[in-house]
């Protein structure tokens, strides 16, 4: 049944072990010098056979008992050099006895010839099933009766192919078959698989398989060792599960999703992704609570799973609020989207509060086979991001185009504070200039990154990058700082200073204590420094912009109130707001310099708003000037103060000054 029999002698492995041990005293009690390495391989040798555990834990053991030998006999004797070895000994044989284990000392036995010896196999922890080698079981132990669910009566004349689950016994059979036909005498099979007990129910074991041979080396028996591990293959399909899903809902978690993602774009049928990003779960979760919170996501799971039906897909949660789909077909996906945030409309009831969601959806369609799963997710992510900007339950396709763009942009605000840090990232001044002689007013601080690949980038370019990053306050701290030393530095007939804070540092509750910290420490009088306003900060709930305005206008730093013209209400502020200056807003301004002649009512408008604010009593400030004749426009309307390239280019101090 498994194969015929290989010719050769069964090796009683246990006969030299007395002489063994008699050469080892000998050896190291002779008076001729001994080589420390030959004892080690020796006691290695004795060891790994009382082990039971083979070569591998002598080669283990060789290095430690080496070391020992040798730390021993070392002149001057080292007692912490010893304790250190001996520890690494002890250790590698409690190792050796965990891992031989019960399975490795009935082996042992088996051996030795032991097989049937009455009592160390009728009281065997282990199951034995003893079995000609033609695969009828001759003898049975009780362990293995209690494993198998059977008696002695039932187990006793059964093929062993009948104990073996249907799917995995032509391979086992296939193991035993090769075992009896190995040339290798003291061969061995261990296999994990699965054996069926008596009311059908399959129970993992670990097989542990040796041949008996007669004198002549033929084949007379198989011992066949089983050790029920069900509990241990039940603990490792729970790890396995956990480590594959979301603990809360069950789906496939972020790791199990990549899996099947690299594995379906391995292939040639198109797949999509939608990348689904719940709207405004904090809501749920502060208001009602982390409880609320999660049985609505189990909801949202179900609700997906709900929606998509019979489609071959994957259904994931990546964390938090964040959930995927892998669809293995290309249906029609914005009918899709809106069907996934009709179902997420729809209440879940919990303790009395009903509570729903809808998803922000990023979706990639018809991916490309061999796509980079992990650079794909990174697309999708980047969508999701730019769509919660403009509202809640969109959903948009990654553009290949828009996605390179963005991650480029990406990538420059990544690289913000190693360029910072290393000086990359500079101070420069643009002149604002008097347009009735061309006097330099004052001069504008402002930021240049000298970056080694793109060259060099403008203060417009420099702020989107901070602004995706967390160092906007630092930097326009240090800005601040900077600048008003060099003023400071220039002496008291330099330009005064012009700094425009972002909408961020305008509310910012401390924006006061740094400014004044900063023109203390570059020993500046804040009636040397202008600083600018975005109109958009004074709209903020509670008014804190306004708030810190106020009192930096009482410090005696003057205030100028820039990204005005856009909307009628600007002009509430040219009484309300103690400003010494307001600036147009840039748009405005380019468009009316390109059309001044046109006599469009926008012109007329921005002629009509000039006299208005300097009938207040403040200056106006029109930036974006590109030519001369721009520049005598705006001063014919009214206009007393322009910034812009007509003056030059963003420069050091000195350079601004000399225009």
């Amino acid at each position: 049944m498994f194969g015929a029999a290989p010719a050769g002698s069964f090796p009683a492995k246990t006969a030299h072990r007395a002489g063994d041990h008699q050469e080892l005293t000998c050896q190291a009690s002779g008076g001729t010098a001994v080589d420390p390495a030959e004892p080690a391989r020796h006691w290695a040798g004795a060891l790994s056979q009382a082990l039971a555990t083979g070569d591998g834990v002598g080669r283990e053991l060789t290095g430690p008992i080496d070391r020992l030998i040798h730390a021993l006999r070392a002149d001057p004797f080292d007692s912490d050099a010893v304790a250190e070895v001996g520890v690494r000994l002890v250790e590698t044989v409690a190792a050796a006895l965990a891992a031989g284990g019960r399975l490795a000392a009935v082996e042992r036995t088996l051996a030795a010839g032991e097989a049937r010896s009455g009592v160390l196999f009728r009281s065997a922890a282990v199951g034995l099933l003893v079995s000609a080698h033609e695969g009828v079981v001759t003898e049975v132990n009780p362990a293995a009766q209690r494993i198998l669910g059977r008696s002695e009566d039932e187990l006793v004349g059964i093929p062993l192919a009948d104990l073996l689950h249907p799917r995995e016994r032509d391979a086992v059979l296939a193991c035993y078959a090769e075992l009896l036909d190995s040339a290798e005498e003291s061969g061995r099979l261990r296999e994990r698989t699965r054996l069926v007990r008596a009311d059908g129910d399959p129970v993992w074991v670990h097989l542990a398989v040796s041949v008996l041979r007669d004198s002549a080396g033929r084949p007379e028996s198989l011992v066949t060792l089983v050790q029920d591990v069900s509990h241990v293959h039940l603990l490792e399909q729970r790890l396995s599960y956990q480590g594959t899903h979301d603990p809360l809902t069950g789906l496939a978690n972020r790791h199990a999703f990549i899996g099947k993602l690299e594995e379906s774009l391995g292939g040639t049928a198109p797949a999509s992704v939608l990348h689904l990003n719940l709207d405004a779960f904090s809501v749920i979760n502060h208001g009602l609570g982390w409880k609320v919170g999660d049985e609505l996501l189990r909801a949202v799971a179900g609700k997906l799973t709900e929606v998509l039906g019979d489609e071959p897909a994957c259904v994931a949660r990546f964390g938090a609020d964040e959930f995927a789909v892998l669809l293995r077909d290309g249906p029609n996906i914005a009918g899709l989207a809106q069907r996934i945030n009709a179902a997420l409309a729809e209440p879940t009831y919990v303790d009395g509060h009903g509570v729903a969601a809808s998803a922000t959806i990023a979706v990639a369609p018809d991916i490309a086979p061999g796509t980079d799963p992990t650079e794909l997710l990174c697309g999708t992510a980047i969508v999701l991001r730019t769509l919660k900007s403009g509202g809640r339950g969109q959903w948009g396709l990654v553009d290949p185009v828009v996605d390179q763009a963005r991650r480029a942009q990406l990538r420059l605000a990544a690289s913000v504070p190693g360029a910072w840090d290393s000086g990359q990232i500079q101070v420069c001044h643009r002149p604002i200039v008097a347009l009735a002689d061309r006097r330099v007013a004052s001069v504008q601080a402002s930021l240049r990154w000298l970056h080694p690949e793109l060259g060099p980038l403008d203060h417009r370019a420099c702020l989107r990058a901070i602004a995706e990053t967390g160092f906007g306050l630092r930097i326009g701290r240090w800005l601040l700082g900077e600048a008003a030393r060099q003023v400071a530095e220039a002496g008291p007939h330099a330009p005064r200073l012009y700094l425009e804070l972002t909408k961020e540092e305008a509310v910012d509750p401390d924006l006061i204590a740094w400014v004044r910290a900063a023109l203390a420490e570059a020993c500046l009088a804040p009636a040397r420094v202008d600083l600018g306003f975005p109109v958009v900060a004074l709209h903020a709930p509670d008014k804190p912009a306004e708030d810190n305005l106020e009192v930096l206008a009482e410090l005696g730093i003057g205030i100028v109130l820039y990204g005005y013209g856009a909307a009628s209400r600007d002009l509430t502020y040219l009484d309300s707001l103690p400003l010494r200056a307001v600036r147009l807003v840039s748009s405005v301004a380019s468009w009316v310099s390109a059309n001044a002649d046109s006599g469009l009512p926008a012109v007329l408008a921005a002629r009509g708003l000039v006299p208005l604010v300097r009938a207040s009593g403040l200056s106006m400030i029109v930036g974006s000037l590109r030519t001369a004749r721009e520049a005598a426009w705006w001063a014919e309307v009214g206009v007393d103060l322009g910034e812009g390239a007509v003056f030059g280019e963003p420069g050091s101090l000195s350079e601004v000054t000399r225009l």
